[in-house]
């Protein structure tokens, strides 16, 4: 275990910056999380590098289809439609749906190519991600501290009764398996 908590105080920056380079969501609250935990990652420095891989990533995607159209357009053959709808509501909303975009999983991707390929300016778009990024980089981390800091206090008041952990783990288990029989169902 010691040797794990090593590890990922050594590579967890690098970890947390490839993966916050193509979207990152989990990556930056887990390290908030881990912030809250341990002293083995500083909240400020994981904030800056997931905001900083977050901007150049969606920077990237952003170039790769305002001046690479035919060279991307065939690895997303079977997307087409989401771009086409992603263009039409960057019409449509613009900035909003720029900086929104940062916080729904799934479409981080599409957004910015889709920002390209309808033409959007790239100065105004540089802008409003670099802003985006910033504001999904201090929530998600902030998030992700204070909900570890919550895991912490929960598990050190637990920790006097040692017979309570194995209920919550069952109930747990018991709620996720339930809401994922209602919800997978067909109708």
């Amino acid at each position: 275990m010691q040797e794990m908590i090593d590890n990922l105080s050594t590579y967890g920056y690098l970890i947390l910056f490839f993966y916050s380079f193509g979207g990152g969501m989990v990556a930056i609250l887990a390290a908030g999380v881990l912030c809250a935990s341990s002293t083995k990652l500083d909240l400020h420095w994981c904030i800056f590098l997931a905001f900083l891989a977050n901007t150049l990533g969606s920077t990237l995607l952003f170039i790769l289809g305002k001046y690479y159209k035919k060279d991307i357009m065939p690895y997303f053959k079977n997307h087409r439609r989401k771009i086409a709808l992603a263009m039409i509501k960057i019409k449509k909303y613009g900035d909003l749906l720029l900086i929104i975009q940062k916080f729904i999983y799934g479409v981080k991707t599409i957004v910015p190519i889709a920002a390209g390929l309808c033409k959007f300016s790239f100065l105004r778009f540089v802008i409003i991600n670099t802003l985006a990024s910033l504001i999904w980089a201090v929530v998600l981390g902030y998030a992700g501290f204070i909900f570890g800091n919550t895991l912490k206090e929960m598990f050190e008041a637990l920790s006097n009764y040692p017979y309570i952990a194995p209920v919550f783990i069952i109930t747990l288990a018991l709620v996720i398996w339930l809401y994922l029989s209602r919800f997978s169902k067909k109708k």
